[in-house]
Order: C-alpha cells, then sequence, then structure tokens
C-alpha cells in the first residue's frame, strides 16, 4: 500500500512539474519568436534559458512514465514498458544534447541548434520520435480503461503531432517543424496535467503491489 501510493504521488508530481516548466518554456519561446521572428534561429540569452528549462523538463517526463508501468494492468504492462524505453531514450538524448550545448557546445563557438546540426538531429530524434512514440505507447497501455478514455485522446493527439514535425526535416522545411514544437511546447503540458489528474484519481490499491 505505502509504496503504491508513492508512485502514484511520483505520477502527480512528476505531471504537475512537466505542467510548470511547460508554461515556463512556451513563454520563453514567445519571446524568442517575438525577438528573433520564424526566419532566424533563437539566440542567447533566450536560448540558453530554454535550454535550462528543457533539461529540468526531461526528468518528470521520464518520472510520468516509470509511474506509469508501475500502475497498469498486467496485461497493458508491456506497451507502458515500451513507453518507458522511449522516454528513457528521449530522456538521455535530450540530456546530452543540451548539456554539451550549454558547455562545450558554447566554448567551441559552434552553431547550436540550428539546421541542418548533429545536435539539432538528435533534438528532433529526441523530441518528435522517440518522445511521440513514448506518448502513442503510453495511449495503447491505456487501451481498454473506462476511466482513461480522455486521458488517451490526448497522448494519441500529443504524440502524433510530435511525430508529424519530423516532416519538416525530411521535405527540408523547417518552418514545418513548428507543428513538432506545438506537440511538445503547447499540447504536452495539457497531457501531462490530465496524466497527473489521472493519478491522482486512481482507486486505492488493495495490496502492496
Amino acid at each position: 500500500m505505502r509504496h503504491s501510493m508513492k508512485v502514484r504521488q511520483l505520477g502527480q508530481r512528476a505531471g504537475f512539474a512537466v505542467v510548470g516548466i511547460g508554461v515556463a518554456y512556451g513563454l520563453a519561446l514567445a519571446v524568442g519568436f517575438a525577438r528573433h521572428g520564424l526566419s532566424e534561429p533563437i539566440a542567447d540569452p533566450v536560448l540558453a534559458v530554454m535550454e535550462v528549462l528543457t533539461i529540468l523538463s526531461a526528468l518528470p517526463i521520464l518520472a510520468l512514465f516509470v509511474a506509469l508501468q508501475r500502475v497498469v494492468d498486467a496485461d497493458a504492462r508491456p506497451w507502458a514498458t515500451l513507453a518507458l524505453c522511449f522516454a528513457a531514450m528521449f530522456t538521455a538524448a535530450t540530456l546530452g544534447v543540451h548539456v554539451y550545448e550549454l558547455t562545450a557546445g558554447r566554448q567551441l563557438h559552434t552553431r547550436g541548434l540550428v539546421w541542418p546540426s548533429a545536435s539539432y538531429a538528435i533534438e528532433l530524434l529526441a523530441w518528435d520520435l522517440f518522445l511521440g512514440l513514448a506518448l502513442l505507447s503510453a495511449d495503447a497501455a491505456l487501451c481498454g480503461r473506462a476511466d482513461a478514455q480522455r486521458l488517451r485522446s490526448w497522448l494519441r493527439l500529443t504524440g502524433a503531432v510530435c511525430i508529424a514535425g519530423l516532416a519538416g526535416p525530411l521535405v527540408g522545411n523547417m518552418r514545418i517543424q513548428i507543428v513538432g514544437v506545438a506537440g511538445y511546447a503547447l499540447l504536452l503540458p495539457v497531457a501531462a496535467w490530465m496524466m497527473a489528474s489521472w493519478f491522482r484519481h486512481l482507486p486505492p490499491p488493495t495490496d502492496a503491489a
């Protein structure tokens, strides 16, 4: 019982943390677009703030999927485990890119997250593909649960929009990638809020499992 309550609390707190950081990121993104427009990359100091927020967001996002994997039914656990694996890959790639950009990247005077670059490609791999697949796998893990129908819709929508952002680099038009930005900057905080609420309303466990 005590362990299960801690897992549910982890899901709640992680979800609300993602929301708070997501709101802060959205504000920073809006400031960046206001200062630099859509035709040039966002630069420091706004870029540095966004990178720090991105690093801070990665771990609670991973924690959400850890909690989900622990509370789903046994027959849904393979999908939840797959979602957790994608989330772990997302987190590792995100931390790697942004720690590099905040440290060695600036000292080497590299171009940063502008296209085309290796750092930006890994960033898109993390936020568009890995995160999108994690969200879609989480949707599948909740299939058949009457208490998660609205949550599943948001997970499915957010995951699909994140993956759709890959169309930008594939066709060589990075303005299309703004679709993916909308997925993780606008839709993800809503999905995280709904996940936190779902964890909060889970029925109390009947045993210590």
